[in-house]
Parts: C-alpha cells; structure tokens; sequence
C-alpha cells in the first residue's frame, strides 16, 4: 500500500482512496479528472490530502491499458489524451506511472512489466497518433532521472536494474516503422545515460540510410547524451 500527499478537490473525496477503483474508473481519473482546476488567490477549495492506493493494483492496471490502448482514441478527445498522458509520465500524482515506478512498492516485477508494456503503446497508439509534445517527451520524464544524476549505475541495485529495463524498452521503440517513436526513443536514450547507447544508435544510424540530416543530427546528439 502507497500514500502520498496530493492536491485534489475536497468536493472529490473518492479520489483519495484508490484502493478499490476499477480499471474503468482508473482510465476516467486520468484521462477526465487528472488535471484539476487552477485555484484562485485565496481559494481553499483545494488543498494537501492523503491518497491511498495499492501500487501493484495500478502497475496492472497501466500494463492492461498500455497493451491495448486503442480505445481511448474513440472515447477521449485528443486533449484529454494529452493531457492525461502528461499526468501518467509525471510525477504530479502519486497514482502516476512516474510516480509507481520511481517510489512505489511495487515489485521490480511489477514496475519492470508496467515499462515494457510502454513499447506496445508506441506501437499500437503513438505511432498512429502523435498528440502534441506529451509523446515526444515521455521518456524524457521518466528516464531524465539518470541525467541529473538522482539515480547512477554506479550505484547499483534499482538504478541499474531500472536502467536496464529502459534500455531494453526503448531499443524495441527505436525499432518502430515510425520517426514519432524513434524521436520519442532518441529522446529518451540521451536522458537515460546506458553504457550501451552509442553502440544501439550508431548500429540504428547504420540501419537507416534514408534518415534526414537534422535526424541523423538528433540521434547522434542523444548518442552523446546532448539531448534537451
């Protein structure tokens, strides 16, 4: 079990115990009710609360949604869409993807499933539907950890092991018909700082002789971890 302490709405008191939420009911919270209002000086309605949840339960959840995440196209607007998906790669929510994999309980297992199911939602919703910036800085959220040096391999244990399972994802996303995903993953690489970068991307380079010069640009920079 998780918690956290979060800005919610008072006037929303079942989003402070996740506990027992549906996978349906999570979907609505992050795509419908993820960003709240803005407060206004003086405006109380909005304050510091204690959210409960069962961290497993939700890396599940993201690992259900992110193989199959067809459907939202048809059900959310694409602003809700972005805006949701900026609210599950953040850390403003403790029920967040950024959150659970970063500071949960969760077993690595768990939290190891829930990133490797990310490479099929490129594949199956990013690539068909870009958004606006949420897709090309995803993994820039998730992974820029190891840039500003708040995790190291030299460190050993989860940072290595987490930097691993990045790795991994982001060479299957770097191996996606689409330049959506393989920005996206380039992104990612030059944030994450794996021993093994220069080697993927230069074989990547070597792949794709059809990449544009401001392509090529971008990937070497993120083969040097020169990426913004």
């Amino acid at each position: 079990m998780t918690k956290g302490r979060y800005t919610f709405s008072v006037e929303e008191p079942e989003l402070n115990d996740l506990t027992n939420i549906s996978f349906d009911e999570f979907v609505s919270l992050i795509f419908e009710r993820a960003i709240p209002p803005e407060p206004k000086e003086g405006d109380l309605s909005l304050h510091y609360v204690e959210v409960k949840l069962d961290s497993k339960k939700i890396c599940a959840y993201y690992v259900r949604l992110f193989r199959q995440p067809e459907f939202l196209l048809s059900r959310f607007t694409k602003q809700q869409l972005e805006d949701g998906f900026w609210a599950v790669m953040g850390h403003s929510h403790e029920w967040s993807a950024g959150n659970i994999i970063d500071y949960s309980h969760a077993p690595l297992s768990s939290r190891a499933e829930c990133i490797e199911s990310m490479a099929i939602l490129f594949e199956r919703l990013f690539a068909n539907e870009p958004l606006d910036t949420s897709v090309h800085m995803w993994w820039d959220s998730l992974c820029y950890a190891w840039h500003c040096g708040n995790r190291s391999r030299q460190r050993g244990g989860e940072d290595s092991e987490l930097q691993d399972i990045f790795f991994r994802t982001l060479a299957k996303v770097l191996a996606i018909d689409s330049w959506i995903c393989q920005g996206a993953a380039l992104h990612g690489l030059g944030h994450l700082h794996h021993p093994q970068t220069k080697e993927l991307i230069e074989r990547y380079i070597d792949e794709r002789p059809s990449l544009t010069t401001e392509q090529k640009a971008y990937a070497l920079a993120a083969a040097s971890f020169q990426v913004l």
